[in-house]
């Protein structure tokens, strides 16, 4: 049995929406992508974050291989520099290095992230202040039940003093102490390790080796852990919490940071003798 294949064509034409729809019907022949366009407008969830691209891993590659050889492998150590260099210059050097890079390849994402303060600024300044008083009293609880009524003081809090009390460089360290090492070390362990990774990994694996990680930075010696730790496992959960937020986990470091700054220089005896 034959068919005419012209008369398919016209049935077929008949069926379609556009020959069902009348010229004076602007609602009707109007295009549907609209409703398509408005769902690719939703911003994209944290379930399901972006894979990384070839410029994102270039910026990191270039910020995140020398912080990581430096502060975190002592690969390259600081003896590459002139014996005649104290240590705090050194450290001067190397922390306006990686601020610089820091700023220059995150600042954007950085600076766009404090939008997350114009909602109640006042809470959530305050639950970073109570979370503060929280893990100093978990600090000292653990150091106490450690070592008892007279906890060493943590190697690494002796080298801050000791570069604070540095008549020439103390404030400039200073700085980078309370402020400015803060950001690098939020960028780093933070938004590259958790957020810039979270593609690739779970979020509780990525954070939970944020946290060690941070805290084995910091550590000359394994019972440093008790000081370290509990902040590295606040800054994680101020950062996951907040929806991945650098500027909140950078607020939270820096206002731990600067209360110990300001203890150094206020009672320059109790970092010795707490």
């Amino acid at each position: 049995m034959s068919t005419d294949p012209s008369a398919s064509h016209t049935e077929e034409a008949d069926t379609t929406p556009a020959t069902m729809t009348s010229p004076q019907s602007p609602t009707d022949t109007e295009p549907s992508p609209l409703r398509t366009e408005a769902v690719s407008d939703e911003p994209a969830t944290a379930s399901s974050p972006k894979h990384l691209t070839r410029d994102d891993w270039v910026r990191i590659a270039i910020f995140g291989i020398p912080y990581a050889s430096f502060f975190l492998l002592d690969i390259i150590p600081t003896s590459i520099f002139p014996a005649s260099w104290n240590a705090t210059l050194v450290n001067v050097i190397l922390d306006s290095i990686f601020l610089v890079m820091a700023l220059a390849f995150f600042g954007r994402k950085v600076l766009s992230a404090f939008s997350y303060l114009r909602r109640r600024p006042v809470r959530k300044i305050a639950l970073l202040l109570g979370l503060w008083l929280l893990v100093t009293m978990t600090q000292g609880a653990i150091r106490l039940a450690i070592y008892g009524p007279n906890p060493p003081v943590a190697q690494n809090q002796q080298g801050v003093v000791s570069a604070l009390s540095d008549s020439a460089l103390g404030l400039t360290f200073a700085f980078f102490v309370a402020i400015g090492m803060p950001l690098v070390e939020e960028i780093f362990y933070r938004h590259i390790l958790i957020g810039k990774l979270s593609p690739y990994a779970p979020t509780w694996l990525l954070g939970s080796i944020s946290a060690f990680l941070f805290a084995y930075m910091h550590c000359h010696e394994w019972q440093d852990m008790t000081m370290y730790l509990p902040v590295g496992i606040i800054l994680t959960l101020v950062y996951v919490k907040s929806g991945k937020n650098i500027a909140y986990s950078w607020l939270y470091h820096t206002l731990n940071n600067s209360i110990m700054v300001a203890v150094i220089f206020l009672v320059p005896t109790l970092p010795q003798s707490t």
